[in-house]
């Protein structure tokens, strides 16, 4: 099935998802990478530009899978308790939020002298504002710390979809990796 149902999800959403955390995943990991180099080291500023363009990736499909959730029906919960469906809730919203604003700011520290991002010789992604030097900083912090709060909360995430499937036995995992019929 390609949309979602009250029974599970479909392949559109299941490819977002997997899509997604393969390129959180990716941007953390070469992020981390990144930071061993010189600043001014020219290794660093190839890894860097790819960070970029990765990170306009995942900002893109970030927008288009907020659009197709908001435009699809969220399967049912597997739970009936209530502590539990505003927990789920509270953990999706969150990981939106911390993507969005990681991407927002490494979006701002990319541009912050005027300079556009390029994305793989595709196109450019014009810069909107200059930074002060102190706003700078604090793009600059607050895309470090978010990214390492982010990690754990897909670890979190992670351990949750895990703990459903060997101890609740349920079909939380299983839902995000066969579409519903």
């Amino acid at each position: 099935m390609i949309r979602d149902t009250s029974n599970g999800f479909g392949i559109i959403s299941i490819l977002f998802h997997w899509l997604g955390a393969i390129l959180t995943l990716t941007l953390f990991g070469v992020g981390f990478y990144l930071t061993s180099y010189g600043y001014y080291s020219p290794n660093a500023l190839k890894i860097a530009h790819f960070h970029y363009a990765l990170g306009i990736l995942l900002s893109s499909l970030i927008v288009v899978r907020i659009l197709w959730r908001l435009s699809s029906k969220s399967p049912a919960s597997l739970t009936s308790s209530l502590v539990a469906r505003i927990s789920i809730a509270a953990s999706k919203l969150l990981l939106y939020v911390l993507l969005l604003a990681i991407v927002v700011s490494g979006y701002f520290i990319c541009t912050s002298e005027g300079q556009s991002i390029d994305v793989f010789g595709m196109f450019q992604v014009p810069s909107v504002l200059l930074l002060e030097i102190e706003q700078l900083n604090i793009a600059g912090l607050s895309h470090k710390y978010l990214s390492w709060i982010l990690i754990g909360v897909v670890v979190v995430h992670a351990l949750a979809a895990l703990t459903h499937h060997f101890f609740l036995k349920d079909r939380t995992l299983v839902r995000m990796f066969k579409p519903t019929k």
